[in-house]
């Protein structure tokens, strides 16, 4: 038997659905259920309201696997001649491209240092985040969530054409490896409010190459796929050839970095990464 729940911030229960299967030992499956939340408090950068699913699994009576998911409830939509609306305001994207690691503390994740870190950049006016250039710990995105600040959650730095000679790069496993490497992130990650974009790809040396276009549709279809509520955009620095080959087609969201020349060229269509 699963028993799913939705408690708000006050764990006050806010909806229950329960569903009994029967299936073989050693075997799987996949429990479908629908909830409602009646009059939700959205999620937004003044107040990120946070609700919580509690995933309750018993067998014969017994309680075997307990499982809590926050989330939040918002909209979003990027427009051409309005900008960035979250639940329908317009918001102004204050953003830093934030590397992980913590300065002398090193690449360890350390939570209280991350959200150090971004108290820091709250209180200098920044309200985004693009995470660089590979998925963020999962301590990043929960303080987010909490803090509320919205997060461009990044997959990759380089497909096949590695990067200044690069001979240990990613390039190595792309083939096998993107769309399993993708999907896990997108599942992991795709119950964060704070979560505003996938991008697939930083500076991709393909955004110039003739199969950049297929490769980077083949990405983002995966991304739609399997998470139809936000668009896809990648961090284009070679604007003019990812137009001629396709690359920017594939693109809900079109990053343009560094050549400030060409917004106005792409004005209605570009976010600046």
């Amino acid at each position: 038997t699963l028993t799913t729940t939705i408690i708000d911030a006050d764990v006050k229960k806010i909806s229950e659905h329960q569903t009994a299967e029967q299936f073989a030992a050693g075997g799987s499956l996949e429990f479908d259920q629908t909830l409602k939340v009646e009059n939700p408090r959205r999620w937004s950068l003044e107040e990120p309201y946070l609700y919580q699913v509690v995933s309750e699994v018993r067998v014969g009576g017994r309680l075997v696997d307990r499982y809590e998911t926050p989330f939040g409830i918002r909209t979003i939509q990027f427009t051409a001649d309005n900008g960035f609306l979250l639940n329908g305001r317009r918001v102004q994207i204050k953003g830093v491209c934030n590397h992980h690691d913590l300065g002398c503390l090193g690449a360890a994740v350390h939570r209280r240092a991350i959200e150090r870190q971004l108290e820091i950049l709250k209180a200098m006016g920044c309200n985004a985040i693009r995470t660089s250039h590979n998925p963020p710990a999962p301590e990043l995105l929960e303080l987010c969530d909490r803090m509320g600040l919205v997060v461009m959650d990044e997959a990759f730095d380089e497909w096949i054409i590695p990067k200044s000679g690069m001979k240990f790069g990613y390039k190595r496993f792309f083939e096998e490896w993107s769309e399993r490497d993708l999907v896990s992130m997108i599942h992991r990650d795709r119950n964060h409010p704070c979560v505003i974009l996938w991008s697939i790809g930083n500076e991709i040396k393909e955004q110039a190459a003739p199969q950049g276009g297929a490769m980077a549709q083949r990405l983002a279809d995966i991304c739609h796929r399997e998470d139809p509520t936000r668009p896809v955009t990648s961090g284009v620095n070679k604007i003019g050839p990812a137009i001629t080959n396709g690359f920017i087609k594939a693109l809900d969201v079109v990053g343009n970095n560094y050549f400030t020349g060409e917004y106005r060229k792409q004005r209605g269509k570009v976010l600046v990464a």
